[in-house]
């Protein structure tokens, strides 16, 4: 993108750049990660309201109860956040976990970098800023990164996410949602390579057949994106969840005996032995517009052309 530059009272517009600078930095967050023992995953979804954040912060709260040291990279930071949820767990004192254990750490970056630059002393430097927002993700000492995904306008992840080990997406169980979920994959499959995917089906209500749809829609994903498409997990459409959105507390805190928790406790305990993907970036591959017979593949599966 442009950066716009002010001097006196000329605007000129320069370009930086800005594909080289991101693929250098992704070849040093790889090597880096490469050297770690923690594991990576980062969390993104199509629209708002999937349930990703709430994903990321449940998540974080259930290793942290098992002892492990859990970092929360929120890059969508608000008052609905990651970082705003977990903050409201570590003020309120809800969360009293042996003096052994630790809460998650939060490390909030917002993915918007300046675009008005003044000439001078105030000069603000690309690289400069994006390097000092991943310095202490590649300092930490954690068991697991937990990033809570920004898209770009591309619809691509950060240098960051885009190292993810595994890269989950989260989907509620409707038409709209599972069209938006293919979507959100064929976007990072062609601007960024991604060819590994793990669905989370989120405000699951018990009656809905996960199976059929999540196959079609990895049938339709291999097919025509060249992508491996595995389920991660389902997390029940529980009212204790809702009560706990409500309240700006995780699930998992607020109501543990409740099925969402018990579900994240299950995809905790899941997670820790998937597969770890290659982050090696691949050329992104030509995908070609839906063909009938995938137009009607994606009609019975609920998805879009």
């Amino acid at each position: 993108m442009p950066t716009l530059l002010v001097v006196g009272m000329n605007i000129s517009i320069r370009r930086e750049p800005v594909k080289d600078f991101i693929a250098d930095q992704a070849l040093g967050l790889r090597q880096m990660f490469g050297q770690s023992t923690a594991r990576v995953v980062a969390v993104t979804g199509g629209p708002e309201g999937v349930g990703r954040t709430a994903a990321v912060a449940n998540l974080a709260m259930v290793l942290t109860k098992l002892d492990m040291d859990v970092l929360v990279v929120d890059e969508r930071p608000g008052d609905q956040s990651a970082s705003a949820m977990l903050g409201v767990v570590r003020t309120a004192g809800v969360f009293a976990p042996p003096s052994r254990c630790r809460l998650p750490r939060v490390l909030t970056i917002d993915r918007r970098p300046p675009r008005l630059t003044v000439m001078g002393s105030r000069h603000t430097d690309l690289k400069s800023y994006a390097d000092g927002r991943y310095d202490a993700v590649l300092d930490s000492k954690s068991d697991i990164v937990l990033i809570d995904a920004a898209l770009d306008v591309d619809g691509g992840l950060s240098p960051l996410a885009l190292q993810a080990h595994n890269v989950v997406v989260v989907m509620c169980m409707s038409a709209d949602a599972a069209a938006d979920t293919y979507v959100c994959m064929k976007r990072l499959r062609l601007t960024q390579g991604i060819a590994e995917f793990r669905i989370l089906v989120n405000l699951l209500d018990g009656e809905a057949d996960t199976h059929a749809v999540l196959d079609s829609l990895g049938s339709i994903a291999r097919d025509y994106l060249a992508v491996s498409v595995v389920k991660a997990g389902c997390i029940a459409a529980d009212p204790c969840a809702a009560r706990a959105a409500e309240l700006s507390r995780c699930v998992v805190d607020a109501f543990p005996s409740s099925s969402a928790a018990s579900d994240y406790r299950r995809l905790a305990a899941d997670m820790q032995s998937w597969p770890r993907r290659r982050t090696s970036v691949v050329a992104p591959t030509a995908i070609t517009r839906m063909t009938p017979r995938v137009a009607a593949l994606a009609s019975h599966s609920g998805l879009r052309a």
